[in-house]
């Protein structure tokens, strides 16, 4: 039987026409390779860029809500290169004011005054203030009502049954004489009616007098650590990452016609502030991108 095959010449010549189609083949495969590898590149920074900026938005829109206008409801610190953003509003209708000098280990927090004697002791502006208000006839003043149903209703029980007076919320105390503040643990109301009760075993920071004012605060501070936009919310120390990649985090405040880098300044508070501009710049893979945005933290426009 005759068998015929393929002869060198012809093993050669397929060679060098599929090296050839090779040749014209890998370089645009690997083309293609690169232009997939740099638009997934350029659309994980797009996200990132357009994720964290929606979260910075709608905070810096919420801004200042409840807050009176000598308290720092918006603070931008800058550091080289990059900014920290710090976002706070008050999460209930009314705020506690502080009717006695309080210190040390002090835990009995006394923030009304049901003993009309008592009142005479104090500057005449926080007389009505720490006046007793009672209209439920509960014995409890009404604002410490408030602040105990808030407290009650983290633990998903209003009505604060037994079982759920122990639950535990981070408040926050604030000086509007020396511009400083802390947080604290409220986990509990006294029996008189007349104060909270301070849960956390820490000493207090310092001496707080009266007029200072008790808020159910939420507070967020935006920075940069590392390559991420970390996120700290109520004063914790640790964050949590918003977006990854980060190379430069930028924000700044417009007012007076003038923007500013670190605030507050000189004698302006967040009233004053008409936008804040806040600057985003990631690198993802080969891709760095930035974006910016500028809002207006609605609550400026109510007074």
């Amino acid at each position: 039987m005759d068998r015929k095959g393929l002869t060198l010449v012809e093993v050669l010549v397929a060679l060098g026409i599929a090296a050839i189609l090779m040749g014209l083949i890998l370089p645009t495969a690997l083309g293609n390779r690169r232009l997939y590898n740099l638009d997934v590149q350029r659309t994980g920074a797009n996200q990132n860029l357009r994720a964290g900026l929606d979260f910075l938005v709608a905070d810096i829109r919420q801004a200042g809500e409840r807050l009176p206008v000598d308290f720092p409801a918006i603070e931008i610190q800058t550091d080289g290169n990059n900014s920290t953003l710090i976002i706070r509003r008050n999460l209930l209708d009314t705020a506690l004011t502080l009717c006695d000098r309080i210190d040390g280990n002090q835990d009995n927090i006394p923030v009304a005054v049901n003993n009309r004697g008592q009142l005479n002791g104090l500057p005449a502006d926080l007389q009505g203030v720490c006046a007793f208000r009672d209209t439920d006839g509960n014995r409890v003043d009404d604002r410490i009502d408030a602040f105990q149903a808030y407290r009650c209703s983290q633990d998903g029980d209003p009505q604060c049954r037994v079982g759920n007076d122990r639950e535990r919320v981070r408040i926050y105390i604030y000086d509007p004489v020396n511009r400083v503040g802390e947080w604290f643990v409220y986990d509990a109301e006294d029996a008189s009616g007349v104060k909270i009760h301070k849960g956390n075993q820490e000493r207090w920071s310092r001496q707080y007098g009266p007029g200072s004012r008790i808020y159910v605060l939420e507070e967020r501070k935006y920075r940069k650590d590392g390559d991420l936009l970390v996120l700290q919310e109520n004063g914790e120390s640790q964050g949590k990452g918003v977006v990854a990649g980060v190379v430069r985090f930028v924000a700044k405040a417009l007012a007076n016609n003038t923007w500013y880098n670190a605030f507050p300044t000189g004698n302006l508070d967040w009233r004053s502030i008409r936008s804040i501009e806040v600057v985003l710049r990631v690198r993802v893979g080969n891709v760095e991108r930035e974006l910016g945005t500028q809002a207006v933290p609605r609550n400026v426009l109510s007074y």
